[in-house]
């Protein structure tokens, strides 16, 4: 059985810190393209990085529409990747039960005006024979031909050179039923870019050959045929909360969507355009120790309790990262986004921890700071220090925090000598 150390097998820690170079630089290209795939600069500043995640995270302005809430409350609660071609994912936030909950209300209020459909087509209803055969032949390759991009079961798609689009036989566990109408008539409507066609795009644009030609019923058969295929999943949990919860109201979703900075990665009409709300990561490789990096992107929790105490839920969501993923975002991490101003293998002087401990005290850092069981303020807890930040990088830091961090730490004009004992109290062993 092989060791492990942070969760990672020895062998690849070691691998991480001791890169082949041939294999090196594709190590680090994978690293730089996760940054965008991930969307890290949907909250973090990252000089010279953007990320495309705007572009594939679905549109939410008519969620509320579009999806079932039960099928809703259970994917904030455990998040899957849905569309197979898309390479950034949903994180987990970590939500309570009631967060998932407050969410899933707020985001089923984002409905699409218009028309409501005649009763005669509403689910659940009776479907004929030929209505069961019509849809079938919909689907085939003779007319829409669904199966060559969409995902069937175990089943993929066929002359795609991956699997490109949702799976259809979990599609009934997630959309409200009646919302296929308008789907079908105008998908690029309620997922600007996507690659799914408007196969109904006007009141008689179905197959003459089918139904007549009508195009409502022609949609009624094809939506009925994809509430019959696959396995029914249930979620009685939204159920459950929901009585559970009955004081909550809708303005708590909003605020948790607004301070989770949802509206970063996704397109939402009625809110305003996403924020930053991490940490600036220019830096970041100067920052931070990478066997600490390492457990924290498999682990991610709160640094900052300035975040709980101004009452802000923000925090940094787990992506369930590869191996090789996490591999090749930490050594691009620690090798491409650092400062080189910043002498990487400078250590601290632990003679210098009592006049360090002393300085701490004088220029009142514990007001915001929290060293072992004194009370915490609004800043990081500085009790491990030592294992997370690195000695060059906290000695320039000291100096001028502004440079590096949009911080509410001031600038204590403290001289090189003085950071340099700061240093040593704050990252050494505190008794």
């Amino acid at each position: 059985m092989q060791r492990r150390l942070l969760g990672l097998p020895i062998g690849v820690l070691l691998s991480m810190a001791t890169l082949v170079p041939s294999h090196a630089n594709d190590v680090l290209e994978r690293g730089k393209a996760l940054i965008v795939e991930l969307g890290c600069g949907g909250c973090h500043e990252i000089q010279g990085h953007e990320t495309t995640i705007k572009k594939e995270a679905p549109h939410l302005s008519y969620q509320g529409e579009m999806v079932r809430k039960d099928w809703l409350f259970n994917f904030l609660r455990k998040p899957y990747r849905i569309r197979p071609a898309v390479k950034g994912h949903m994180p987990d936030f970590r939500l309570t039960e009631r967060e998932a909950f407050a969410i899933t209300e707020y985001l089923g209020t984002l409905t699409d005006s218009g028309e409501p459909l005649p009763p005669e087509f509403r689910h659940p209803r009776k479907t004929s024979p030929q209505e069961e055969e019509a849809a079938k032949k919909l689907a085939s390759k003779d007319y829409f031909d669904c199966f060559n991009c969409h995902v069937l079961g175990d089943q993929t798609p066929k002359g795609q050179p991956t699997e490109w689009a949702p799976d259809l036989s979990r599609i009934k566990n997630r959309f409200n039923p009646d919302f296929f109408f308008k789907w079908f008539q105008a998908p690029d409507k309620y997922r600007p870019g996507t690659k799914m066609p408007a196969i109904f795009p006007d009141q008689n644009s179905g197959p003459d050959d089918i139904l007549g030609g009508d195009e409502m019923k022609q949609a009624a058969a094809l939506r009925d045929y994809l509430m019959r295929i696959g396995k029914t999943e249930n979620f009685p949990d939204y159920a459950q909360v929901k009585a559970k919860y009955a004081d909550l109201r809708l303005v708590e979703g909003r605020t948790l969507v607004k301070s989770l900075n949802c509206s970063g990665c996704h397109e939402i009409a009625v809110l305003p355009e996403g924020k930053m709300v991490g940490p600036h990561l220019t830096f970041e490789g100067s920052r931070v120790r990478k066997e600490w990096l390492i457990e924290f992107l498999q682990a991610p929790f709160t640094i900052k309790p300035e975040y709980a105490l101004l009452g802000s839920v923000t925090r940094m969501p787990t992506f369930d990262l590869k191996e090789g993923d996490l591999k090749a975002l930490v050594e691009y991490i620690t090798q491409v986004l650092v400062d080189k101003q910043i002498d990487q293998e400078k250590d601290v002087d632990p003679a210098l921890a009592r006049e360090g401990r002393r300085l701490f005290r004088e220029k009142t850092c514990d007001n915001c700071h929290q060293i072992a069981s004194k009370a915490r303020g609004i800043g990081p807890d500085l009790t491990e220090a030592g294992k997370r930040l690195r000695p060059g990088w906290t000695i320039q830091f000291i100096q001028k925090p502004e440079h590096y961090l949009e911080t509410r730490m001031p600038n204590l004009k403290v001289t090189p000598d003085e950071a340099k004992a700061l240093a040593a109290y704050v990252l050494g062993p505190k008794d």
